[in-house]
């Protein structure tokens, strides 16, 4: 497909979640095919795209930063908004004249399609659909990921159907939809013949992998078919709800602990029964607080974590301690932690009942400074252990950063080269700024090396 040959350079940013980075990676790949070179957002480009996120008034206000950054590097560029806050908000996009094109969730697959049409900031190219009527997920093949990540991602599964009060996702990402499992093993086999040694498996609602299909499928029935007995690569999974942990994923993954990375994502949102309830979140601060214990006894060093929503509507003095309290009490070992953000038209976002600005100021800070103190209590029980590294990059001369299996950020000395993207046995030997920091050790003999840790 041929587009405009005055676009011979392009700059690619993208907000929110770790399926949007994984669609900017098919973005990125598509526009080097068609022949165009990119160059660092801050740089002049013939070409911006902006991968946008709405899940937040943060992020959709990120989003016209992104594109009034972009007019002004050149005004004579085509100029992309495309994704999430696009499909929310189409009309005030090409008001506000703020891109020459405005791509929706599903026109934004199609790019070079629509960048062939002459848009103008006074007269964009819309196209946005109704993203409920979408259909089945289609194959989205990547063979490098964006920015030169050591880690793979794969995605597996778009949209969904839980309609939380408070969650924009279901109107801009559609109803959920499942990769069949063959389709899933053709994207993940180019990025383990490019030698990743790490593969994440995500999606908007992940745990509901496999329900739509025929005959319905679970996750479980996922992992079987695409994780081989002796994998190259080690297997993280991106967030799963409370109520999506079965017993048969809870056994296949501790019976396959030799490939899973110990670390497991699993929102809370809040620890007050009546919160949960108002935000339409099918379980209890009892049922979610099961799991966690039961997780951490499957695996004892296993990093846990959770989202938090401050400040929803009905959240009183009382109900917060019940959260913070609930919090404390839980072996979690990180937080990501959001004041509460009325995205219309979910309703949420008409409820009347908010704390003020300055209160959810508070009660954020005060669950952010818990999850550090969290944060700080798990690294340390995890000094004097040996951990698989995977390696990002150099952090200086005979040093090097990388992330573990169970999610700790580590430096450590090593006295040769490495190559980004390897696995290194590291023993941890003490705090850094901002994680631990370590030394490469040697496996004892007759064991193999971390590098090779896996079978080819």
């Amino acid at each position: 497909m041929t587009i405009d040959p005055s676009l011979r350079t392009f700059a690619l940013e993208t907000l929110g979640c770790k399926v949007n980075q994984y669609e900017s990676g098919y973005f990125q790949e598509t526009l080097l095919r068609a022949g165009l070179q990119e160059v660092p957002f801050r740089e002049k480009a013939d070409l911006y795209v902006v991968h946008s996120c709405a899940v937040t008034a943060r992020a959709a206000y990120q989003t016209r930063q992104l594109l009034r950054r972009a007019q002004k590097l050149n005004p004579e560029a085509f100029i992309v908004v495309a994704g999430c806050n696009a499909q929310l908000e189409p009309r005030r996009f090409a008001e506000e004249g703020l891109a020459t094109h405005v791509l929706g969730t599903r026109e934004k697959l199609n790019l070079l399609h629509w960048l062939q049409r002459q848009g103008r900031f006074h007269d964009p190219v819309v196209a946005v659909s109704d993203s409920r009527l979408y259909n089945p997920l289609a194959p989205l093949p990547v063979h490098r990921m964006l920015a030169g990540r050591a880690r793979a991602f794969v995605k597996v599964q778009d949209g969904c159907d839980a309609f939380c009060s408070y969650c924009i996702v279901p109107y801009t990402r559609g109803k959920s939809r499942s990769l069949p499992a063959e389709d899933v093993k053709a994207q993940l086999a180019p990025l383990v013949e490019a030698g990743y040694r790490e593969v994440v498996l995500t999606g908007i609602h992940l745990g509901q992998w496999g329900k739509d299909l025929e005959p319905s499928r679970s996750l479980t029935d996922l992992l079987e078919a695409v994780v081989p007995s002796k994998p190259s690569f080690r297997l993280r999974l991106s967030s799963l709800e409370p109520m999506e942990w079965s017993r048969e994923l809870l056994r296949w993954l501790e019976d396959r602990r030799e490939c899973v990375c110990p670390h497991f994502h699993v929102p809370l949102q809040s620890g007050d029964a009546r919160i949960l309830a108002r935000m339409r979140r099918p379980y209890t601060p009892d049922r979610y607080a099961r799991l966690i214990l039961e997780l951490r006894a499957r695996f004892p060093h296993a990093a846990l974590g959770a989202d938090v929503l401050a400040g929803f509507p009905g959240e009183t003095e009382a109900r917060f301690l019940n959260t913070l309290e609930w919090v404390r009490d839980l072996p979690l070992t990180y937080l990501h932690v959001f004041p509460f953000s009325p995205r219309p038209p979910t309703p949420a976002a008409t409820m009347k009942d908010r704390p003020d600005g300055v209160e959810v100021k508070r009660r954020t800070a005060l669950l952010r400074e818990l999850g550090r103190i969290k944060g700080r209590a798990f690294r340390e029980s995890q000094v004097g252990r040996r951990v698989d590294v995977l390696v990002e990059g150099p952090r200086g001369p005979g040093w090097w950063k990388g992330v573990s299996e169970n999610y700790l950020k580590v430096t450590f000395a090593a006295p040769g080269p490495l190559d980004a993207g390897s696995l290194v046995k590291v023993r941890l030997d003490g705090h850094a700024e901002d994680g631990l920091r370590g030394t490469a050790v040697a496996e004892p003999e007759g064991r193999p090396a971390a590098n090779t840790l896996f079978e080819r």
